[in-house]
Parts: structure tokens; C-alpha cells; sequence
């Protein structure tokens, strides 16, 4: 632990990924007393406003997007200022590009840059730079991120301030591996956990007002228990948040915790109890939400 609260960066494609893969983690530092900026670099609506984009696929050529979408996108940002003043923060900045901007470009780099110098983190968090290889927007931002990181820290041109980040972790970097062939478990692994059982109720009231993508109600519940429950297993806890250490930690003996010595004097009644404990798939649903078998795929949608 720093000896002084410190200044947490996390950069994110689009507006839910500011907490929905390490919102446990920023309210625990938020708890003891550091600050978090999250910096969005898409609006996220061309993607991810479902409700626009199914008024879409119904109306097609007939629906002119652009009318919508100045709207849409104050509603996607006031969720998620919303969800992370659940989580104790309240720092979101729009980088103002669009979702459909998928691309690694210099003025992306240029805007995350920028944001570096002027927030000074002592920490950035951002995404698996080769997620589903390198295509996909969480990757070219994890990519830009690290572009921006390099140029923030070098001379620049002309009066540029100039801040290197001593600290990058990348968030949720195993969760997409095998969904196609071009996964990167060649350079993505799992080596912190972050134990956020104290603080997942918070987690699924911020998902609860991500309504624009469906993502309260009975989808935030099942998600703590599949998502978060299933890191939280591999951590022997109840539930976590798994992240990936750009660069080797350097201390100055083998770091080892209480947590981990105590499990050899633990009784396995106990080890299996805390890993057993269910705090997000009881919390109750909001008002007219429910939990439905009516979207099931049918056994003959199956067949070949």
C-alpha cells in the first residue's frame, strides 16, 4: 500500500466499461481515501444503446439514426455518472469519439495524452491491449492507452507537460478468451485478484442504472454470481475482479499477505464457506424487473 492516497486513471472504450470490469477495485480505493478518474474514449451509443440500435433493426434505411443520437448519448453518460457515484466517484470524462471509430489513431492517443498530464495519475487501468486480438474497441483503446502513456511521459513538442505513469494494469483480461480464434491467451493472464465481497452490492446498484443496455435488474444480479463469482472462485473468495500487471512488480522481498497465511491453519469448512457466500444474485430486483425462462434457445434451434 502507498505511503500517500494516490490518483487512479482508467481509461475505457465505451461508457459501462468505466466500472463494470473494475468498479469493486475503485470503490475499494475510493474507500481508503485515493481518487479516481475515469476518461471514456467513445460515446458508446452506435454500440451500445440497445434500444436505438433495435428501433434500427426494425426500421432500417427507414430510421436516421443522427437525430437520435446527441440524445441517446447524454443518456448513456448520465447513467453512468450516476453508477459511479454508487461506486463513490464522480470524475467521468467523454472523449467525445464515436463507437463506430474503431480504430488506433493519433488524435485518440493525443486525447488520452492530455488527460494524463493533466490528471497525474500514479496509476492507469485500462484494457487487454490484444483483446479478441487487437479487433475490437476494448483493444485498440487498451492500445491507444499505452501510446498515450509513452508520449505523456516523453519530451512532446513544444510546452507540453510531461507525466510517466510508474504503474498499468489491465482490467478483465482473460474474460474474452475462446469466444473466436483469434483470443490472445498467448499474452493475456490473470495474476491479481482483487476480493470485492464487501462491495458487490454496490457493484449491482451501478449496473442497475445502466438501463440503456439492460444491464440492471436480473442481468447485474446474474452477472455478480457468473462473472465476478466465478473470478472470486478462482481467488478462493466469494467474488473479485482479475487484472494483468503491465510491468514486473518490484519489492523488496517476495510479497506474501495475512490473507494467504492464514489458510494454512483455516478449516476447509471455512475456505469453502467464504467461497460459497451469494450477496449479488439475492439482492432484490428493482421494481418490474423479474427473472424470465421466456428467451431460451429451444433444444431444435440446435440442430444442424
Amino acid at each position: 500500500m502507498a505511503s500517500r492516497p494516490i490518483q487512479i486513471l482508467l481509461v475505457a472504450a465505451h461508457p459501462a466499461d468505466s466500472f463494470d470490469m473494475a468498479g469493486g477495485t475503485l470503490a475499494h480505493h475510493v474507500d481508503q481515501g485515493d481518487s479516481v478518474t475515469a476518461a471514456i474514449l467513445t460515446t458508446g451509443v452506435r454500440s451500445h444503446h440497445w434500444e436505438l440500435g433495435e428501433q434500427k433493426r426494425r426500421a432500417g434505411a427507414d430510421l436516421d439514426v443522427e437525430q437520435f443520437v446527441a440524445q441517446a448519448v447524454e443518456e448513456k453518460l448520465e447513467e453512468v455518472r450516476r453508477a459511479c457515484r454508487t461506486l463513490g466517484f464522480d470524475d467521468v470524462r467523454d472523449l467525445g469519439f464515436e463507437d463506430d471509430d474503431v480504430l488506433v489513431t493519433q488524435d485518440k492517443i493525443d486525447a488520452i495524452a492530455e488527460v494524463i498530464r493533466a490528471v497525474k495519475p500514479d496509476l492507469m487501468i485500462t484494457h487487454q491491449p490484444f483483446e479478441s486480438g487487437g479487433f475490437k474497441m476494448h483493444g485498440s483503446t487498451g492500445q491507444c492507452a499505452l501510446y498515450a502513456w509513452q508520449q505523456a511521459q516523453g519530451s512532446g513538442r513544444g510546452r507540453q507537460e510531461r507525466h510517466p505513469i510508474p504503474c498499468i494494469y489491465f482490467m478483465n483480461p482473460m474474460a474474452y478468451v475462446g469466444n473466436d480464434s483469434l483470443e490472445y491467451a498467448g499474452t493475456a493472464r490473470a495474476d491479481v485478484y482483487i476480493d470485492i465481497t464487501d462491495v458487490i452490492d454496490k457493484k449491482v446498484r451501478a449496473l442497475d442504472e445502466i438501463a440503456s443496455q439492460y444491464y440492471g435488474g436480473a442481468y447485474a444480479r446474474k452477472r455478480a454470481e457468473s462473472s465476478d463469482g466465478h473470478y472470486g472462485n478462482k481467488a478462493l473468495v466469494a467474488y473479485a475482479e482479475q487484472f494483468q500487471r503491465f510491468t514486473p512488480l518490484v519489492r523488496y522481498t517476495l510479497p506474501i499477505t495475512d490473507a494467504e497465511l492464514a489458510r494454512i491453519t483455516e478449516p476447509q469448512s471455512a475456505h469453502m464457506g467464504r467461497r460459497s457466500e451469494m450477496v449479488g444474485g439475492l439482492m432484490p430486483l428493482p421494481p418490474d424487473a423479474s427473472f424470465t425462462s421466456r428467451h431460451r434457445m429451444t433444444k431444435e434451434m440446435y440442430e444442424d
